[in-house]
């Protein structure tokens, strides 16, 4: 209910004249948009220690304008009591979800994205989960516009704390998968941080995670590290990031790599439909043999290294860019390539799986699992961020938006 009211709460200024409204114009239009009987704002009920009585929903309405106030969305009109207005600034700025703030900002058959802090969003879930992919904010000394923890242990902590809350909900032999940066140095100098090996031993000590592997993703970023590469010639140049796979239950693991086959090179089938190895050898001392006829059997393709090379080109993120600028929305600072997680969706979930992303940015996630035939679930805090995710499903079955979602607006 407190999630409808927020949305509730929010067209009714979006769709306001002037997008003013007294108090008594937002109680009624609020109760018309969730079809409450207007009865129901006459009643009265004991709020608080003073064992007064006051009018209940109102009571409710007005934390709900604290919401949207919190968010930058309204504001008072000066010199008017009792009457709120949008911002002139509304939308021009990057909105961040408070603690209290949960709102379904849209979903589609398969999924359901949440305006929220990720450590609240989840709450209710219901459902088991079978693979958390995301990628949170990096640990990086000059935070970007969504915002990172500044020290390594806060980061740690950040990270057990978004990530903890969901192991109760994983079903046995669920993965997490987390991509991270190899980027990040010891203050002021050129030495590599060891965040990633503690937040490693963190998440198996604190969540009871076991390590399946550290898979490397080559994605032909941009030139760094900036400071200790190019500026000073110390470091080599970083050509990849982690992605890092845990599982609760390494014995009853969900992941088949026959689903993430790769085509086969037009040499390998030249062998294959040859009939394969056509002498004995022995190298290696003995450790490595052939035999005739090996590797004669034509197979459906070649298994993947831990190691992926993913480009960041995206037509997706093209889209993403396109739209974010006719509806005048912020552009996300990190997009990753949808390649990405439909690697991983692919490898450790089946058609009908949950996967959840608890730092949704543009929803690339969530767009894999949807094409891919999973349910899934994301969480954003940033309000911009998370409009404009939403324009990558439009074209699904069963996409809804929340209203309090239209108007949401960013100019610089």
């Amino acid at each position: 209910m407190q999630l409808d009211l927020f949305s509730h709460a929010a067209s009714a200024y979006a769709d306001a004249p002037n997008g003013r409204l007294t108090n008594a114009e937002f109680y009624q239009a609020v109760a018309e948009r969730a079809n409450i009987d207007p009865g129901e704002l006459q009643k009265k009920g004991v709020i608080g220690r003073d064992g007064k009585e006051y009018l209940t929903l109102a009571h409710v309405l007005r934390w709900r304008q604290q919401d949207l106030k919190r968010m930058g969305v309204i504001e008072r009109v000066a010199g008017k009591r009792g009457i709120w207005q949008l911002t002139a600034s509304a939308g021009r700025k990057m909105d961040e979800a408070g603690r209290a703030v949960r709102l379904i900002a849209f979903s589609t058959k398969l999924g359901v994205a949440i305006f929220g802090d990720c450590r609240d969003a989840f709450a209710g879930l219901d459902e088991p989960i079978h693979l958390i992919f995301t990628s949170p904010p990096f640990l990086l000394a000059k935070p970007r516009a969504y915002g990172n923890p500044a020290t390594l242990q806060e980061y740690i902590d950040f990270i057990c704390s978004a990530l903890g809350p969901l192991m109760l909900h994983m079903a046995a032999g669920a993965s997490l998968v987390i991509n991270l940066s190899n980027d990040s140095f010891v203050q002021g100098k050129p030495a590599r941080s060891t965040y990633l090996e503690r937040l490693v031993c963190a998440l198996e000590d604190r969540l009871g995670l076991v390590l399946m592997d550290r898979v490397i993703w080559k994605s032909g970023k941009a030139p760094g590290p900036t400071q200790w590469a190019c500026k000073h010639p110390i470091q080599l140049r970083t050509g990849y990031e982690f992605c890092y796979w845990f599982c609760n239950d390494p014995e009853k693991v969900r992941s088949n790599n026959r689903r993430v086959l790769l085509p086969h090179t037009d040499r390998h089938i030249k062998l294959m439909t040859s009939g394969g190895i056509q002498h004995s050898a022995s190298y290696g001392d003995g450790s490595q043999v052939h035999r005739p006829g090996q590797y004669g059997t034509l197979t459906e393709g070649r298994l993947p290294t831990n190691v992926i090379e993913i480009g960041t080109g995206c037509a997706d993120t093209r889209a993403y860019r396109r739209r974010a600028n006719e509806l005048g929305l912020p552009l996300h600072g990190a997009m990753m390539p949808t390649r990405v997680p439909d690697f991983f969706i692919r490898f450790l979930t089946e058609p009908g799986d949950l996967v959840v992303d608890t730092f949704g940015g543009t929803g690339k996630t969530a767009l894999a699992a949807e094409r891919l035939g999973r349910r899934w679930a994301m969480a954003e805090k940033m309000l911009q961020y998370i409009r404009g995710s939403a324009t990558h499903f439009e074209q699904f079955e069963g996409f809804q938006m929340s209203p309090a979602l239209e108007e949401v607006r960013y100019a610089a």
